[in-house]
Parts: C-alpha cells; structure tokens; sequence
C-alpha cells in the first residue's frame, strides 16, 4: 500500500510480515533528519471536530471523544473481510484491525456474552494480581462508555440511519432483543480507539479526555519500546498569504538525530509505559531477556498496590491514649484517607532503573506512614493529626526523615514486599508454564507474555531486596 501527497509518492509504504501477521511502516527511500514522511489533512483524521457535526449532543447525552470515535466506528464497521462503506473515512476505517481476539479485554466482553472460555479463562486466571487489577479497572472503564452509548442509541435513534452497514448487520440499542451483539461489535470499535489513536489539541476540549485522534497512515507503525522514528507537528496557521498548508494538519516528521534508511521500518514509542499497562491497554509486552533486569539492560516495574493495602489494613497501634489496641478499621480508614488527601494514594511501583532497584518515592512516603501510625503509642481510635505531623513535616521539607527507627521499620517492612512478591512469581511462573504448556498459534505467543509479566516481578523484586540488604539509600 502507498500514499499520494499531492502530486509526489509518500516516502513510506505498508508491508505485511507474512499470511495471518500484521503490517509494518517502511520507508521505501532514505529520508535524511528531519524530514518530512507524510502529511494528513485535519478533515482525513477522526476526532471530536470530525465527527460532532454528525452526532446530535445534549447535556444528558454529550459522548467524549473515545465514546463518539468508537460510535461512528461501531456503524461503519466493515462486514468480515470487506471494506467499510463510510462515505467519509471507508478506506481508513477498513485498514483496522478487523478483531481483538488475542486481546484481554475480549475476554472479559465475550465471557460476558457467551459465557466460559476455557483457554482465555486459563490464562486469566494466571495473570499477577497487579494486571489482573488494571485488567478489571479497564473493563470498568469500557462498560462505563458502553452505558453511554445505549444511553445515546436509545435518545437518538435516528443515528442508527446512517449507518453504512447492512441493515441485517447492525446491532441495535440496548433493551431490545438482539442489544447482545451491540457490546461485541462496541468493544472492536472500542479497542481500536484506545489503542491506535494519538493525542491532538482540539481547541477548547478537555485535554485529558477529548483531545486525541485517530490517524491514517501513522497506524502501521509498530511499537518499539526505547525509540520512535516519527515526530508529529500539529501545524499552525499559514504566516504567508497564500500558504498551501492548513491550520490543524498532522505533518509526521523523521527524527532529528539519525537519518531512515531505504527499507527501514518506522515505529512508534507508546509511552514510557509498564508492561502491565502494555498489556492492559494494548495486549502485549516489551519481551527481555533473563538477567536483564539485574543487568540493567531493561527497564522493569512492579505495582505493589494490593500488598501495601494488605499492610494498611492489618495496622494497629501499638497501644491507645486508654491502654488498649486501636480499633484497624479505624486506623487503617485514617491511613487511607491522609494518603488520599496528601496525593500520596496508590501508584506504589518498585522499579529496577535507574540504577540501584529501588522503592518509588511514593511507596516510600506510604510506608513512612504506615510504620509511624503501627509504631506509635500516642495513637487512638483515630490517629490523630499529633501523631501523623512528623509525617508531614517530611512531605514538607522540614525534617529529612521521621526517625531512624522509622526508616529501619519501613525498610524491613520493603523487603518483606519483596520477599511475598519473589514467592509468588515463582509460584506464578511454575502454575503458568503447567497450565498453558502444548499451547501454539496466539495463545503460545500470549503464553510467553504471562511467563514474560511473572518473570519481570521475580527479577525487579529480587533486585529491590538486593539493594535494601547492600544499605543503599533511597
């Protein structure tokens, strides 16, 4: 496939890696630093300005940019191998992805819908706690947006006329007899929004909800998880009379320190991102070699979220104002609620770079704490303010540490993370490679990322207790 940009050939071209695989972006000539590959006129893009015309809003219906993408994609979708009949975006819309059978959030939709899986089920069931846990909160998410197009669907029904797609195709609003086949073909439309479109401002939209896109050409460029070898530039307004470019295009630049070769493929760099949350979002994982953590060749993290709750909830003083234990529900109701209120809830990573492995700074501010309230013998029902202010003067810069016991407690309790986290990889790993062994085709390919998520907790775990017995200082 190649693109025309006025009356000159694109410099790149999509090919496919073999029968059944995907698609990557090549460049099909040398393209120096700084070039530009290809530009994408604002009106060719699907996004908010594209598509509001078309979609009536009202305050009790108003669709934010991923439910109005997903919509207009939900009534365009192509019939099985066919092209999309959009007359706006069909030959866009029938270069994505055509299913997400192998991603995780399908699973969860079709379980739904057509009850158990065995296959997907098993490979649920040996996710860490941590992806399990995002894995929920996006499900969570998905349904929300979901709801709000049942909502939509049913208010405006007329949308439903113009839809391009056969009439015997097209699923109908929720409450009506075949509503079933509406939460499939939304959670397709669904997952090519969350995981092909980009940001893009869009003037007076809310930016962490409204403003992205999605955008043709750049879709084939595959993910690379240390360099992107595409710049976009939003262009502005024309500063000369007569200028040929337009306000709101997406021009795609080479990078500005190397140059493309001929052949070469483009990728993208999806964000810093975890390899929970790549699989999450988008069903896959940045694949490292055993040993490359505590080498330092690879970047892996660990969320802690459920243990350090665990510990939270377990807190007890270690005596009250009136000679008796506290009441934990209370304390750990006070721990939570000073941690939400100081913005120091949740997001508790280890993480093995930089070097030396090492506790996120918000996970340390949470064990400060916890180990302060279960030490203290000042406490009550409800710790007080009193006893949580040597916290908070830390937060603050008025003291560098609560105490040297302090830092001791919450050391031990660091390691003892670590040790709960390195058993239950290893556990992991051997339940995983028992109950998906004799897998081929995506499910051996999705194997290897369990195998791959289990093994970068083991490794980030033991590297954090490495560095908490060597004394090094967070």
């Amino acid at each position: 496939m190649e693109w025309t940009q006025g009356n000159s050939l694109s410099r790149l071209e999509a090919w496919k890696f073999g029968v059944g695989a995907g698609r990557g972006l090549f460049a099909t000539k040398p393209c120096p630093p700084s070039t530009t590959l290809f530009t994408i006129p604002k009106n060719a893009l699907i996004n908010l300005n594209t598509l509001k015309s078309r979609y009536p809003q009202t305050p009790e219906t108003r669709l934010n940019a991923v439910q109005i993408i997903s919509l207009h994609l939900l009534l365009h979708r192509p019939v099985q191998e066919e092209d999309s009949l959009d007359p706006a975006f069909g030959p866009y819309i029938s270069t994505l992805h055509r299913n997400f059978t192998s991603h995780p959030l399908t699973w969860l939709v079709e379980r739904r819908r057509k009850g158990r899986q065995i296959t997907e089920e098993l490979i649920l069931k040996n996710l860490p706690p941590s992806v399990t846990d995002a894995l929920h909160t996006l499900y969570a998410r998905f349904l929300e947006d979901y709801q709000v197009i049942c909502l939509y669907l049913n208010k405006h029904r007329s949308v439903l006329e113009t839809s391009s797609r056969p009439k015997s195709q097209l699923p109908m609003p929720y409450g009506t007899s075949t509503s079933t086949t509406l939460v499939g073909d939304y959670c397709w439309a669904w997952l090519n929004v969350n995981t092909r479109s980009i940001y893009y401002p869009i003037k007076d939209a809310d930016p962490e909800r409204d403003c992205l896109t999605l955008c043709p050409i750049l879709d084939f460029a595959n993910h690379n998880e240390t360099t992107s070898q595409i710049t976009p530039i939003i262009q502005s307004a024309p500063r000369t009379p007569g200028s040929r470019t337009s306000s709101g295009n997406f021009t795609f630049n080479s990078c500005s320190d190397n140059a493309i070769e001929e052949g070469q493929q483009l990728f993208l760099r999806y964000g810093g991102h975890s390899n929970k949350t790549l699989f999450v979002d988008y069903g896959f994982v940045n694949r490292f070699s055993p040993g490359s953590i505590a080498s330092g060749h690879f970047r892996g993290e660990v969320d802690v979220q459920d243990l350090v709750e665990e510990l939270i909830l377990a807190v007890k003083p270690a005596r009250s104002s009136f000679g008796g234990s506290c009441k934990g529900s209370n304390v750990s109701d006070r721990l939570t609620s000073t941690l939400q209120e100081e913005g120091y809830w949740g997001e508790w990573t280890l993480d093995s770079s930089p070097p030396p492995a090492h506790p996120s700074y918000r996970l340390i501010t949470a064990l400060r704490l916890i180990q302060l309230v279960s030490t203290s013998d000042a406490g009550a029902d409800f710790p007080s303010d009193a006893v949580i202010q040597p916290w908070r003067d830390v937060l603050n810069g008025r003291r560098e540490v609560i105490s040297e016991e302090n830092e001791e407690g919450w050391r031990d309790a660091l390691l003892r993370i670590c040790e709960s986290i390195s058993l239950r990889a290893r556990t992991g790993l051997e339940a995983s490679t028992q109950d998906l062994a004799g897998t081929d085709g995506w499910v051996a390919w999705m194997r290897e990322n369990v195998l791959c998520l289990w093994r970068e907790e083991l490794e980030v775990a033991d590297a954090v207790a490495h560095s908490l017995r060597a004394g090094e200082v967070f």
